[in-house]
């Protein structure tokens, strides 16, 4: 009995260093995987030009709708090391008028769906990839002075994604940049 004892005692110790070694495996594993998902969040690697893949907003009843209005909208968004600038702009009819100061109803609201631009200073916190935009003036002016925190979900050689969980309307944005050469 005592052998039998001895080997039952073995075999569940061997089966608990294995249980052991697997669940090392599984989390090396997935944080692996999460890191080169994410990529490294580093300062330098932000800084340059990046162009304007998509930028979507989502409500709280799951409703999805583009951040910007329009046709065929294109940006930019420009990381100095310190300053920053972003533009995305849809296309537009010509103005009746021919005069950006005398432009209808319907012309100013396509433009104000149409543009979100803005600009000022930023930070990035490499450890948790929350990226800070002090924003000096933009296209919304309920931004101007604010600082928004955006979470870094991709950050590349090419790619740069990022969400804003909370917005002033109470959605979700993600805005997806593919770098400039």
């Amino acid at each position: 009995m005592t052998s039998r004892y001895r080997l039952l005692e073995e075999g569940n110790a061997m089966h608990r260093s294995i249980a052991a070694a697997f669940a090392v495996v599984i989390l090396v594993g997935a944080s692996g995987a999460w890191a080169q998902q994410r990529g490294p969040i580093s300062k330098k690697l932000l800084v340059g030009n990046w162009a304007y893949v998509r930028a979507e907003s989502v409500a709280k009843d799951g409703t999805r709708f583009p951040l910007v209005e329009g046709t065929n909208p294109k940006g930019l968004l420009i990381f100095d090391g310190i300053r920053f600038s972003l533009q995305i702009m849809s296309e537009f009819p010509k103005l009746a008028s021919n005069d950006r100061l005398k432009t209808t109803p319907e012309e100013n609201k396509a433009v104000a769906h149409g543009v979100l631009s803005y600009y000022g200073t930023y930070s990035l916190s490499e450890g948790d990839g929350v990226l800070t935009l002090n924003i000096e003036r933009s296209s919304f002016p309920n931004q101007n002075g604010s600082s928004p925190k955006r979470v870094v979900k991709t950050l590349t050689a090419e790619d740069l994604v990022y969400i804003n969980p909370s917005t002033l309307a109470g959605r979700v944005n993600t805005n997806a940049w593919r770098r400039v050469r």
